[in-house]
């Protein structure tokens, strides 16, 4: 299963594999969400040049990804318009890359819609400087530790930074 090998190179660390395998099992299922959210992540997260750097990914690899991300967007827009995580990725990287708005009320509404899907209490837990969604962070940083895919991993580092100021601002 294509899936879960990308997934195992994406935990592994091996982001152009992991790519090659996310892009294979959008060809076998184009609605497989978890690989077209754990994938535009990838891409975004590629496109950053400390992350870029660290991975030694090439050019051309992180030039396509830039080219992807853009069109896995519009894909999942397009394919999911009312899916969480795609309404909250799509909002998020928009505010994180292009400085777009990002009113964590958008969080909160989809946290009550959606209990079950906690990525939005990362942001709201770092927009609020930690003051919102602390319960729903830490549950989502135990579960990301679990996952250690490059989406996982960047939303336990949000949490952890908030975490990590928020000790040093209590000293």
């Amino acid at each position: 299963m294509t899936l879960s090998k990308a997934l195992e190179a994406d935990r592994n660390g091996q982001i152009e594999r992991a790519a090659d395998e996310y892009e294979s099992a959008l060809a076998h299922d184009a609605n497989d969400l978890v690989a077209i959210v754990n994938l535009l992540v990838l891409y975004w997260q590629s496109t950053d040049y400390g992350f870029s750097l660290a991975h030694r990914l090439s050019q051309p690899f992180i030039a396509n990804a830039g080219t992807r991300l853009g069109q896995l967007l519009n894909t999942a827009r397009e394919r999911f318009p009312e899916c969480p995580e795609v309404l909250f990725w799509t909002r998020y990287i928009a505010w994180a890359d292009r400085g777009d708005a990002f009113d964590p009320d958008e969080c909160r509404v989809l946290l009550k819609r959606y209990p079950d899907y906690l990525e939005p209490a990362m942001a709201l837990f770092s927009l609020s400087q930690s003051k919102e969604a602390a319960d729903m962070a830490i549950e989502l940083l135990n579960r990301c530790r679990a996952d250690n895919t490059t989406r996982s991993r960047y939303v336990a580092s949000v949490i952890e930074g908030v975490l990590k100021r928020k000790k040093f601002t209590q000293v």
